[in-house]
């Protein structure tokens, strides 16, 4: 009997995949679809030979893997934009402008400040059954390196969307209880 209670407690504590949120300005959470989970990256380790004996040591440099996420596209004829709009202007706003659209007085800096204000703070957060953050990914220097519109098909009957690629500097964990009790990695 108390393998089944112990069973049923790992059962409740199991994380599902669909639970999260993204939270980015301007960025409705409720149409994104997937995201990716910060990934850090480790250097290769380094060899060095004493006699006939080889060692290892960390190559102590991190790099974190660019992550990625997809909105879903809407349509309502009272709006006149799209998702896909909305973040195209987050890029355009502060960086970028199409060769036509350039002049003297509204020249713009493709700068890592500027792309980083245009996105606003990206947070990932697991949410539980209950509706509670347990886990929180905060991605620092984050910006948009990359924008790809999906591939429209007359096979397919899935919904459109947009995947945003993010770059940022490093990620921080940070776990929660339903104490209140927080640690972060």
């Amino acid at each position: 009997m108390s393998e089944l209670i112990e069973q049923s407690i790992y059962q409740q504590s199991l994380q599902s995949g669909f639970r999260f949120l993204l939270r980015i300005q301007d960025v409705p959470f409720a149409l994104v679809s997937d995201v990716g989970r910060p990934s850090p990256v480790f250097d290769n380790p380094r060899q060095y030979q004493l006699l006939n004996w080889k060692f290892k040591f960390p190559g102590g440099i991190v790099t974190w893997q660019d992550i990625s996420f997809t909105i879903r596209e809407t349509f309502d004829n009272g709006i006149v934009d799209s998702i896909s709009g909305i973040m195209l202007d987050k890029y355009k706003k502060l960086s970028y402008d199409n060769p036509n659209q350039v002049s003297a007085t509204n020249l713009k800096n493709m700068s890592k400040s500027s792309l980083m204000q245009s996105l606003g703070d990206v947070i990932i957060q697991l949410i539980n059954p209950e509706g509670n953050v347990y886990e929180q990914w905060t991605l620092y220097g984050a910006f948009v390196s990359g924008i790809t519109f999906s591939k429209l098909s007359y096979t397919s009957s899935g919904l459109i969307g947009t995947t945003m690629k993010i770059s940022y500097d490093w990620a921080a964990l940070t776990y929660a209880n339903e104490n209140g009790f927080e640690k972060t990695y």
